[in-house]
């Protein structure tokens, strides 16, 4: 099961505060229904030394917990955040897909891991 790693989230947003407008977290995969914003106006906006989930969600057997940092340029990295391993199940995506469907293929894709 693949976790997200909020200690990591805390790492790469202090790495990046200078240049960095907004970040959020969700899981890649279906994006538009579990990201939430983390980070945005210099600040936290969760506390990520206490959350458990984001969007209520804690950890999936096949979508990927991620990081979305949007920089003051309007560039932007979507980076694989999470402890664990995939299980390989998926569920009930081949009967419906993701619940975001074709929005989906508009997503940033994912960097190298940081």
């Amino acid at each position: 099961m693949k976790k997200y790693d909020f200690k990591k989230a805390i790492r790469l947003i202090e790495e990046n505060k200078s240049n960095l407008i907004e970040a959020s977290m969700g899981m890649h995969e279906d994006w538009f229904w579990t990201a939430d914003t983390i980070f945005e106006n210099g600040k936290f906006v969760k506390d990520l030394d206490d959350e458990t989930s984001i969007a209520g969600i804690n950890s999936s057997s096949w979508a990927t917990p991620t990081i979305q940092l949007i920089f003051s340029d309007e560039s932007e990295k979507m980076i694989p955040c999470y402890e664990g391993e995939s299980t390989g199940s998926n569920p009930g995506i081949g009967l419906l897909g993701v619940l975001s469907g074709p929005v989906q293929e508009n997503i940033t894709p994912l960097s190298e891991d940081e």
